[in-house]
């Protein structure tokens, strides 16, 4: 029985209870039965100890700038050239924080993904994904027909997601001669494409 004013959490309580249990018989699925001399401990785990994130996704406003440029550094990402072109940002928030963050950069009918970031301790959860998504659908509603990336670590994830390894030759001038490509990025890094 559980004691609504014990100064013990419910899992110290069932604790003691199984201690204490009468049951010293276990029994298996074939019926057969044996003996347990100490009663095993079955941890108990609270519902409020389970924390489901909760991720929203939106497009980045004057106030996220600087959370922004924040993350991008923090995962060694270019941010000197953010003050020029015509880009947009997606972010992920959780409790009102950036959690991660992509953008777009435009060029006619073309896009230039980049500035793909999590926060390493929301890793592992699909937001990286959830952002490609976000910014490829954004991407399609807006007019964008094919998008170019440059990663040096991130290949095999794009590539799951559909992108192309793509030679530097074959991308359009416009895209060639932006910043990303032109110096910010080393020249080892992976080109990729996607038709939309």
């Amino acid at each position: 029985m559980i004691l609504e004013n014990s100064n013990k959490s419910p899992l110290e309580q069932y604790t003691e209870l199984s201690k204490n249990s009468l049951i010293k018989v276990q029994f298996s699925c074939g019926g057969n039965s044996t003996c347990i001399d100490e009663p095993e401990i079955i941890p108990i785990v609270i519902d409020s100890d389970l924390s489901e994130i909760s991720v929203s996704y939106s497009i980045a406003n004057e106030e996220d700038v600087i959370e922004i440029v924040s993350l991008l550094k923090t995962n060694n990402l270019p941010t000197s050239d953010l003050g020029t072109g015509k880009r947009i940002f997606i972010v992920a928030k959780s409790d009102g924080n950036i959690i991660g963050c992509v953008a777009m950069e435009i060029y006619e009918t073309m896009g230039l993904l980049r500035s793909l970031a999590v926060k390493q301790d929301f890793r592992g959860n699909g937001i990286g994904l959830m952002l490609v998504e976000k910014a490829e659908n954004w991407s399609r509603e807006n007019g964008l027909k094919n998008l170019y990336l440059l990663t040096t670590s991130a290949a095999e994830f794009f590539t799951k997601m559909g992108w192309q390894n793509t030679e530097r030759s074959v991308v359009p001038e416009n895209i060639a001669t932006c910043s990303e490509f032109s110096h910010l990025c080393p020249t080892t890094a992976i080109c990729m494409s996607k038709t939309i």
